[in-house]
């Protein structure tokens, strides 16, 4: 069996999660593989205006990450944990099965050259800051510090996320309707698949 590898960037907000999650359940033959689940333990990471700072590519543990790649490229089954963010929450066991299409998503993913290197298709999910700020007010309720996000998520964003732009072979309008973006994706990986 081949695999192919889609790997989805973009801000926090992008819907980078939810576009992934609808595409794996509208195709058996898609695996779902989220980069927020290879951070290392927060205590190790730097902080910025009294913050953790999550947005760090260091702070992930994309040598773990390029194992299961290569580990599911072999066609086998992969057993690993969620990186729970809530606190008292727990990690859940997570079985990544090989399949014809496996989508990466996660806000530094194109970072790393060899996991770069890795992926058959590159997509970035582009959103301005506002809209950014917004989703994520959306996102964390009455969680969310707006303070974390103008100070550190957007600055180290637009510092370290926005030049993985071009590494994508395909920059998709996600400011648009979520079925719209859904669609030409789903399009983009169609036409991969025809053609390989």
């Amino acid at each position: 069996m081949k695999t192919i590898f889609v790997g989805v960037v973009g801000p926090s907000g992008s819907g980078k999660t939810t576009l992934c999650k609808k595409l794996k359940l509208s195709n058996k033959n898609h695996e779902h593989i989220r980069l927020d689940n290879y951070f290392k333990h927060p205590r190790n990471f730097p902080l910025k205006y009294g913050f953790r700072n999550w947005e760090k590519p260091s702070n992930l543990k994309f040598d773990v990450l390029l194992k299961h790649l290569k580990a599911l490229q072999n066609g086998k089954e992969v057993h690993t944990k969620s990186f729970p963010k809530k606190a008292g929450a727990r990690p859940e066991l997570i079985t990544l099965k090989p399949k014809p299409v496996i989508l990466i998503e996660g806000f530094m993913l194109f970072k790393d050259k060899r996991v770069r290197d890795m992926l058959n298709i590159k997509i970035y999910l582009e959103i301005h800051p506002e809209l950014m700020l917004k989703r994520r007010a959306i996102r964390f309720g009455k969680a969310h510090i707006t303070d974390y996000d103008t100070k550190v998520a957007i600055p180290e964003f637009i510092k370290h996320g926005t030049a993985q732009k071009k590494y994508a072979d395909y920059i998709v309008d996600a400011t648009r309707p979520q079925t719209q973006v859904i669609k030409e994706v789903q399009k983009i990986v169609n036409q991969n698949l025809t053609n390989s």
